[in-house]
């Protein structure tokens, strides 16, 4: 066993047998992308070796906001307006896949199908884009379907936005030309 004085955050070995025991720990074996870095610390007695992994490329938190971001794709419009920072920023000439959220000057938008980005910003584009908006019970309606009768006060989801019907057997599409009547808009 190795005997040492930790001194300013270094070891010094001592030949002798004097000084404090060191505790030496297997280094690890990281994964592609990945390096250790060796320090030491000094308590209960002893010096310890410890190892820490770290990105090849950029830091700890660099690597926690990117898997954040990767998971951020996965919640639901009400907790995504949460953490809108989390989302990249809206940018004319990417491609856009159905329901990618996109970041323009503090708002967070939803693509409503598949399309590369033309517009200078989202709100010019609403064919494409819809702003997200906190749903009142935390559920998304389901699609419209066309040919189903829908009572008054029932709710369902067309081009991104939630309409609420606004009659009884109520067949029109929503968000279409002349549906104003039939159909009451819920989000912007």
């Amino acid at each position: 066993m190795l005997h040492g004085q930790f001194i300013s955050g270094s070891v010094y070995l001592t030949t002798d047998g004097s000084g404090l025991p060191i505790r030496e720990a297997a280094e690890p074996m990281p994964g592609a992308g990945y390096h250790t870095s060796l320090a030491y610390e000094q308590h209960d007695g002893a010096i310890w070796q410890v190892w820490t992994i770290v990105p090849d490329a950029g830091t700890a938190q660099d690597a926690a906001l990117m898997l954040a971001q990767i998971q951020a794709g996965k919640l639901s419009d009400d907790d995504a307006l949460k953490v809108p920072a989390l989302f990249p920023r809206y940018e004319k000439g990417h491609v856009y896949a159905q329901g990618d959220r996109a970041l323009w000057q503090g708002t967070l938008y939803k693509a409503i199908s598949g399309h590369t980005a033309t517009a200078d910003d989202p709100t010019v584009d609403p064919q494409h884009w819809t702003k997200v908006v906190p749903s009142a019970s935390g559920d998304t309606p389901a699609e419209w379907v066309s040919g189903e009768s829908y009572a008054k006060g029932d709710r369902v989801t067309k081009y991104g936005q939630v309409y609420e019907s606004l009659m009884d057997g109520n067949t029109i599409e929503p968000g279409t030309f002349g549906s104003e009547s039939a159909w009451k808009q819920l989000t912007a």
